[in-house]
């Protein structure tokens, strides 16, 4: 736990996901899980990347004293820019905001004003680094290297706090299979778990290895989830992280990108035929999605299969996660989807365009310029 007196936290390393997991974790510790907007001020780069008006804009408000008083916090979320770093202070450049940056943070910033940065690849032997350790806190999360001895355990570890942060407990012997099914990618431990939570029936269910086995296993299954998931985010910075990881994981890139094409079709697909059925059955949010399907007897849940309505036969708490990451797209959003990843699939079988390239144009039309 950070000392009181610490108000300066630097996140970074070169594990993106253990980074931002960290980061909000850190954020909602000090904000709140609803911050006050007169109190909470967040800067983050859009789909440009990195710029320095975004990063002088952020100097302004940590030289300014919170709007009503009290205690202000200020985050740089999942930066990244870091490496950009220079040698020399000013300029419209990001390295030269980035050495004003440090030069704020090593004078000292108000004490009414909490600062958190996060993102990969500071370097702690530069100014910003140096500043940040200093004065305040510098936290760094490497992805485990499987040429050194004990990364299992790191890995372990990952997986227990990841769990005991969702509420879950896990068997040694759980851990340990989970292991060797993410290896060293920590992106995977948090979609692992909600996949087993989901089949559990929730959080206070035991978790047994015969669970494990029976969800935590293949590439085609974890496409699903994992797309699924990015995509409910409705953040393209993620979606891009997850088709990179997953089609860097099989040897034939454009096998992978096809398959992660029709997935994300069939997700909005799944998803609009929800959004239809809820506004049918007037079921106003997904907690009242869950409700339903707990109550649904057998009978019920087959003639509605009969009709299209698959997702009946989903575990409750897996409907409902899906209904909560719907909730982000609007119906004609969702037509408008299962068209472009059609034409995007339509343009892998007939022309040269390879089909990762397909793939990330359609998600960025998707996912990168609708509402967030």
């Amino acid at each position: 736990m950070a000392k009181k007196s610490v108000n300066v936290f630097l996140l970074s390393g070169n594990d993106a996901s253990l980074i931002h997991a960290e980061a909000d974790k850190l954020v909602r510790s000090i904000a709140g899980e609803n911050p006050d907007p007169f109190a909470f001020e967040l800067f983050q780069e859009g789909d440009a990347g990195p710029t320095a008006a975004m990063l002088y804009g952020m100097l302004r408000s940590l030289k300014s004293p919170p709007f009503l008083g009290g205690q202000k916090t200020v985050w740089l979320k999942h930066f990244t820019g870091f490496d950009a770093e220079g040698e020399k202070k000013g300029g419209d450049t990001v390295g030269g905001a980035l050495r004003d940056l440090a030069e704020l943070i090593g004078a000292g910033i108000g004490q009414d004003i909490v600062l958190v940065m996060d993102g990969v690849g500071i370097d702690r032997r530069r100014a910003l680094g140096k500043a940040c350790e200093a004065v305040g806190e510098l936290r760094l999360f490497n992805q485990p290297d499987r040429k050194k001895m004990g990364w299992e355990r790191t890995m372990v570890a990952y997986i227990q706090q990841a769990a005991a942060d969702k509420g879950l407990t896990l068997r040694d012997d759980v851990c340990n299979f989970l292991v060797d099914i993410v290896g060293t990618d920590t992106s995977r431990i948090d979609v692992e778990l909600e996949k087993l939570i989901c089949y559990c029936g929730g959080t206070k269910q035991p978790v047994t290895m015969a669970d494990a086995a029976a969800v935590c296993t293949g590439q085609a299954e974890e496409m699903i989830w994992v797309m699924g998931s990015a995509l409910g985010s409705r953040n393209l910075a993620s979606v891009l992280q997850v088709v990179n990881s997953l089609v860097g994981q099989e040897k034939d890139d454009d096998r992978a990108a096809r398959s992660l094409i029709i997935n994300a079709a069939n997700y909005f697909r799944e998803a609009l035929r929800i959004k239809v059925f809820m506004a049918e059955q007037r079921i106003s949010n997904a907690p009242g999605l869950k409700r339903f399907l707990e109550g649904a007897s057998a009978e019920e849940k087959n003639a509605l299969v009969a009709e299209g309505m698959t997702f009946v036969n989903y575990h409750p708490y897996r409907a409902m996660k899906l209904a909560e990451e719907i909730g982000r797209f609007s119906p004609q959003e969702m037509i408008e989807a299962i068209r472009v990843l059609r034409d995007a699939l339509w343009q892998c079988m007939s022309s040269a365009t390879a089909a990762r390239v397909s793939l990330e144009n359609a998600l960025i039309r998707i996912v990168g310029c609708g509402r967030r």
